[in-house]
């Protein structure tokens, strides 16, 4: 039996922010893997967030996704952060933080998010964290994994 494996989308955010210029407001996401009984689980919250299941954007900010634990790096394949759609418009000016020399990769990024004034309730623009689990003396010693939570530009409740 053979592992089927389906294509994702990888498509660059947009060089430039789409805010001009400082944005007051952050929106901080924390994503982490750990185990519990032998299985592992991911967890994905944003800080003071409605619902931990997506990024909601309330008003022009800028989002930091920040990896925690010691085997979660932004990958050095793709962009830590890939759209699934075109949503230059509203999301750009990716921004690496966090640097780890001994393992050459980053731990934080923060982009500029621009709010879908006027677009529907719970708009969804999904898009991919680009991550490497570290897992040092196996023989794979990173393992390449894009988690897809979603954005929600504007979120399912009136701001």
């Amino acid at each position: 039996m053979s592992m089927s494996r389906c294509q994702l989308v990888h498509i660059p955010i947009a060089p430039t922010p789409p805010v001009k210029g400082h944005c007051e407001k952050k929106v901080h996401f924390e994503v982490s893997l750990s185990v519990t009984e032998g299985r592992v689980h991911l967890d994905m919250r944003q800080a003071g967030g409605k619902d931990p299941a997506f990024i909601a954007i309330e008003a022009d900010c800028e989002v930091v996704v920040e990896l925690k634990g010691d085997q979660l790096f932004f990958s050095k394949e793709y962009d830590a952060i890939t759209m699934k759609g075109d949503y230059a418009a509203y999301y750009g000016g990716l921004v690496y933080d966090d640097y780890d020399r001994k393992k050459d990769r980053y731990r934080i990024v923060r982009f500029h998010a621009l709010f879908n004034r006027g677009g529907k309730l719970g708009t969804s623009h999904p898009f991919n964290i680009n991550v490497d689990l570290h897992q040092p003396g196996s023989k794979l010693e990173w393992i390449p994994i894009s988690i897809d939570p979603d954005i929600k530009n504007p979120p399912p409740w009136p701001v």
